[in-house]
């Protein structure tokens, strides 16, 4: 009994090796799709959840930059029938837009945002901002990002050099 749960997770670390080798493979050839088939305009080194809801409606409308992480869930619209509008929705490189959030017609999303998870974004984001709610509100002004959004602390990156003058 306990040689095959050993089997099992061998196999599972095997599986997540692959899956890890393969993903950026994967999400480019999705990233292609969503630009040459639905002409969206979606930036180079982004991430999207093959279960995000990218609009289908008005694709030429979705425009998301570089280095962009985009999860599961999310839903990125550039249409709305009730007020008869077809128009673009940007967002900037280098932003996190959290699982299952709603990123509303006619948004801007500026450079380096972090969108938190079930936010409905209905306003324009300026650059540098962790937005949180529903609707969206700036939780944290001047944060800084690096790829697919992730976050950079201040004090982390002060650290080592604090480290090196002791």
């Amino acid at each position: 009994m306990k040689l095959q749960f050993q089997n099992d997770h061998v196999r599972r670390g095997l599986l997540a090796r692959i899956r890890k080798e393969i993903r950026p493979f994967a999400c480019e050839a999705y990233r292609q799709f969503l630009n040459r088939v639905w002409g969206m305009d979606i930036g180079e080194d982004c991430m999207i959840s093959f279960s995000a809801r990218m609009d289908k409606t008005y694709p030429r409308g979705v425009h998301i930059g570089t280095s962009t992480a985009v999860n599961f869930g999310a839903v990125i619209l550039a249409h709305d029938y009730t007020r008869g509008m077809h128009v673009d929705t940007h967002i900037g490189s280098r932003c996190q837009i959290g699982a299952h959030s709603f990123i509303m017609p006619g948004v801007t999303i500026g450079d380096e945002c972090v969108i938190a998870p079930a936010s409905v974004v209905m306003k324009d984001v300026p650059p540098n901002t962790l937005m949180a709610g529903n609707p969206a509100r700036a939780i944290e002004r001047g944060i800084r990002t690096g790829r697919w959004g992730c976050l950079i602390r201040a004090e982390l990156a002060q650290a080592p050099d604090a480290a090196m003058a002791s």
